[in-house]
């Protein structure tokens, strides 16, 4: 049988099988079956007069091949059915024959019941938090505390607190992070205790030859990272460790940095008021804004200008030191009081201290004095006038910060020269450089109060006249509302 086979009609039925799958196989097919047909012509009639055997091949053959052709036109018809319609299944995927030409409706995706479900708990929450007040956060009362369990009657004060404070760290857990330098360690343990929530594990130490060591023990990769650091005495270290920490937070992949500068240093030089002198107040600015920080929160800025030394990618929030201060000397049963305003810079701040203790005391006969210093160089004051009427009054000095005392206790003695009462002093900032803390000791005012946003010292604890109240309070909330996307602008009321 082999010896009858034509050599040239099998190649030519090989090559149309093999161009099934080619792509030009419809320009060609028409050429194939014209040279096929002339082939097995031709075969046929030189072996006509051969075995009646291979008589029946060869007819056998041709009609293979015309098999063979018609198939292959048929293919090229359907494909070209196909590529009109869109409704064409794949071609080099097996359908079955008896398969149904139907659309199967699609299956719902499972995550949409629970992502309606997750809008609906967080809409829910929305509506529930609208109706609570920004306060500072304070322990709450067990009559005040909500119940969470199965059986309220049967949980007891001390385990709804416990309760109730394993829900607000569940709230904050691997979200949140609070990271503290050297500058003030413990308004940062104070505020972390306020949240509810550890302080953050990172070693800021000193390598032998003072470089600053800033390694940091604990994954932030996507956290909220706040970073509590005051810039104060010593002021060029606790800058550098606070820019070094920025940066390798940075590098560790954190979502955002926010930085809590209770105490911004430099800030007494935001402005030329003489020839080449340079604005450190920018600089500084500038610093923290190049390693990639994301927000600031301060506490009473030393002039609000500051807040536009950072650009616009980096929101800056003022909080108001003397918020704390209403409550404390609005529980004093003050005489006449009056609030002076040590220079003419501070009477904003002196005026926005009056109207809080008018607003929420009640107080409408407050008076308001200003002094105007004029300084013979840095830190030195040559004369003072008062301008106001401090006759038989409580005076109330209110200023940012106290650096050397100098100036505040010489205001004392203009006050007292022209008939007040008594002095006080509030200030955000107690600094009390060199000897401001024996100024305060001797001067004639009753007392001065300041807040814990540089860290205090033995020093000043043995200062009979020198009471320190806590900010911690104002700034944990400040964190708190960030975190969660609320608005702060309760806080300076």
């Amino acid at each position: 049988l082999s010896s009858s086979v034509n050599p040239f009609a099998l190649y030519m039925t090989m090559s149309a099988a093999r161009m099934l799958s080619h792509k030009m196989f419809l320009a060609k097919v028409s050429r194939l079956a014209q040279v096929s047909a002339r082939s097995l012509s031709t075969s046929s009639s030189s072996s006509f007069k051969s075995k009646e055997s291979t008589d029946s091949w060869s007819s056998r053959a041709v009609a293979a091949v015309a098999a063979a052709a018609s198939g292959i036109l048929g293919g090229a018809v359907a494909v070209a059915a196909c590529e009109k319609s869109l409704n064409c299944k794949d071609p080099k995927t097996f359908h079955d024959e008896n398969e149904e030409d139907t659309v199967e409706p699609q299956e719902k995706d499972p995550m949409t019941v629970f992502a309606k479900l997750a809008i609906k708990r967080e809409i829910m929450q929305e509506k529930e938090a609208m109706t609570m007040q920004a306060t500072s956060p304070s322990a709450p009362t067990p009559s005040e505390m909500p119940s969470f369990s199965a059986h309220p009657d049967d949980m007891t004060a001390e385990e709804a607190r416990i309760e109730q404070a394993t829900r607000k760290a569940k709230q904050h857990s691997g979200g949140l992070k609070i990271f503290s330098g050297n500058g003030n360690m413990a308004l940062a343990l104070e505020i972390a205790r306020h949240l509810g929530i550890n302080l953050g594990k990172a070693t800021v130490g000193r390598f032998a030859d003072g470089e600053v060591n800033v390694q940091i023990h604990e994954n932030v990769r996507g956290k909220d990272v706040y970073i509590i650091q005051p810039t104060c005495s010593p002021v060029n270290d606790n800058l550098m460790e606070l820019l070094l920490m920025v940066s390798t937070l940075n590098r560790a992949s954190a979502r955002r940095i926010t930085v809590v500068i209770p105490y911004y240093g430099y800030a007494r030089q935001d402005r030329k008021m003489q020839a080449r002198v340079p604005i450190s107040a920018a600089d500084v600015a500038r610093l923290m804004e190049a390693m990639g920080i994301d927000r600031v929160i301060a506490v009473d800025l030393h002039c609000g200008q500051i807040q536009g030394f950072f650009g616009p990618r980096v929101p800056v929030d003022n909080l108001d030191g003397g918020v704390v201060g209403l409550d404390y000397f609005g529980s004093k049963d003050l005489h006449n009081p009056v609030i002076v305003s040590p220079d003419a810079g501070g009477v904003y701040r002196a005026k926005k201290f009056k109207e809080g203790l008018e607003h929420k005391y009640e107080m409408n006969d407050i008076g308001l004095a200003m002094i105007i210093k004029q300084r013979a160089r840095a830190g030195t004051v040559d004369s003072m006038n008062l301008v106001g009427d401090v006759n038989d009054c409580d005076c109330i000095i209110v200023d940012d910060m106290i650096d050397t005392s100098g100036t505040l206790c010489k205001a004392a003695e203009v006050l007292k020269a022209n008939g007040a009462r008594r002095v006080f002093a509030f200030a955000s900032h107690g600094l009390l450089s060199g000897p401001g803390n024996e100024r305060i000791a001797n001067s004639k005012m009753e007392e001065v109060v300041i807040l814990n946003t540089i860290p205090t010292s033995p020093q000043r604890e043995a200062n009979e006249k020198l009471t320190e109240l806590s900010v911690a309070p104002l700034l944990a909330q400040a964190i708190f509302n960030i975190h969660a996307k609320k608005s702060i602008s309760a806080l300076f009321k």
